[in-house]
């Protein structure tokens, strides 16, 4: 399991603080959980690409499988730099 922070970066450049959680590591591929706190956030904005900046410097391309006011279920790959 490979855990740290970031953050999750929403359209229009909002930034929440996130601790990562990823299962997997398979290549470029990226499964897991983002503990944080979404309950002030309209959920359709979840439906978008979404960023993960890890505290690393490595980005997570992601999209939202399960979503609750404290986590995020997501999948991923790496992005550009």
């Amino acid at each position: 399991m490979h855990t740290g922070k970031g953050s999750l970066i929403l359209r229009g450049g909002r930034r929440i603080p996130v601790i990562y959680r990823f299962g997997s590591n398979h290549g470029d591929t990226r499964e897991g959980f983002l503990d944080c706190d979404v309950s002030e956030i309209d959920p359709g904005v979840l439906l978008d690409r979404l960023t993960v900046i890890c505290d690393d410097g490595t980005s997570v391309i992601i999209a939202v499988m399960h979503s609750s006011d404290r986590y995020l279920a997501v999948i991923g790959r790496l992005g550009g730099p």
